[in-house]
């Protein structure tokens, strides 16, 4: 093997660990989380030509890192007992997940002519703006989008969604206080669930790890059962969802432990191998369009939340940490709750952006075929 592609291999697959620990001991921005890190070293050694980047070798290793982080991720969800404790949550979540489907829909045939995989695009944004991040690249994975739209969809997100995301932990609060109202909280109480979500006991990670590869062992069998291939994207990604999911009824989930961690060190590196197959000055004609088509749904997303959680009277707090859940994860409801006061609302919050990134593969794929077959 080239000593360039050894190079490759320990950036993404050390570097990750370096991003989480600066994350975690405040070494960077609040706006710097471990994504934006790992994205941003593989896109600076590609667009710098360091060394040269195997695009065949990082394009398996992205591939790899998602099916292998993906059942790690969804263990964590318990739809259950989110639906339980977080009604009001869960409706106002709903409505950001009607404003997402709806304006990445309008987006789509907006820039029909302009982009060809417009429905691909949707899809994605659809799973961005339903579980995060994760849900972009499993989508994007399964629809054999182009490296380039992961990574320029990405960008666009940590301008756009990060200049809102500002603005949430700011000066929105206040201007939202006087649109939305506000409810007393009740208890301080959800601190445990702070802990669960972001806690990894280390004895049980080689557990976690062997139970994300039966997954997905399972889900490649049963792909080349059903379709007589081994690797359909589209089918592996929503066969390791639904079995994920499954299992996540059972008790072994219990067994294993918080995986999120442990998932999400997977999906890192497939950020940092992204990040490696990203040559912006081969992307800058078409990165534009994208950009506009982001700021369309994102903007048009963020509105009709806004007006249909106004219809609904749902209060302040809700509003705000249901659009957190629904478009940057379960790391920034807390992030966020702590700096809006409020920590009633946290494990409601995580809940439903664990169910969100639950059914956002399925949202995001069915929305992308169906916008496909209005617009073939």
């Amino acid at each position: 093997m080239p000593v360039a592609d050894w190079f490759s291999l320990i950036l993404a697959v050390g570097f990750p660990l370096l991003a989480v620990r600066a994350v975690h001991r405040n070494w960077v921005p609040p706006w710097c989380s471990s994504i934006v890190a790992c994205y941003g070293i593989g896109i600076v050694v590609s667009n710098l030509r360091l060394w040269s980047i195997d695009k065949e070798l990082m394009e398996q290793l992205a591939g790899g890192g998602m099916l292998i982080g993906l059942p790690l991720l969804l263990f964590s969800v318990r739809v259950g007992q989110s639906l339980r404790h977080a009604r009001r949550m869960m409706l106002s979540f709903v409505l950001c997940c009607v404003s997402g489907l709806f304006f990445t829909s309008v987006a789509c045939f907006f820039f029909i002519d302009e982009l060809a995989d417009s429905w691909k695009i949707a899809g994605m944004l659809t799973g961005l703006y339903t579980g995060g991040t994760p849900n972009v690249q499993a989508i994007g994975l399964a629809l054999r989008a182009p490296a380039e739209y992961l990574v320029l969809i990405q960008a666009a997100d940590i301008l756009l969604g990060g200049a809102y995301l500002l603005g949430l932990v700011t000066v929105l609060p206040s201007l939202y206080g006087r649109l939305f109202p506000t409810l007393t909280q009740q208890t301080g109480g959800d601190a445990g669930a702070v802990q669960e979500a972001e806690s990894v006991p280390f004895g049980q990670r080689t557990l976690q790890l062997v139970a994300g590869l039966l997954v997905t062992g399972t889900a490649i069998v049963m792909c080349r059962w059903i379709t007589g291939v081994w690797l359909d994207p589209t089918i592996i990604i929503l066969l390791v969802t639904t079995l994920s999911l499954l299992v996540t009824a059972t008790p072994l989930t219990n067994r294993i432990g918080n995986s999120y961690p442990l998932g999400e060190y997977f999906v890192l590196i497939f950020c940092v191998a992204l990040g490696l197959l990203a040559d912006f000055r081969a992307l800058a004609a078409g990165g534009m369009e994208l950009l506009y088509f982001s700021a369309i749904a994102l903007i048009g997303t963020t509105l009709l939340h806004l007006l249909l959680s106004k219809l609904f009277g749902i209060d302040r707090d809700t509003v705000i940490l249901s659009y957190v859940a629904a478009l940057y994860g379960p790391v920034f409801v807390v992030q966020v709750a702590a700096a809006i006061q409020n920590r009633d609302l946290l494990a409601a919050g995580i809940g439903v952006s664990l169910v969100g990134f639950g059914i956002g593969n399925y949202l995001g794929i069915g929305i992308a075929y169906l916008l496909l077959h209005l617009t073939g």
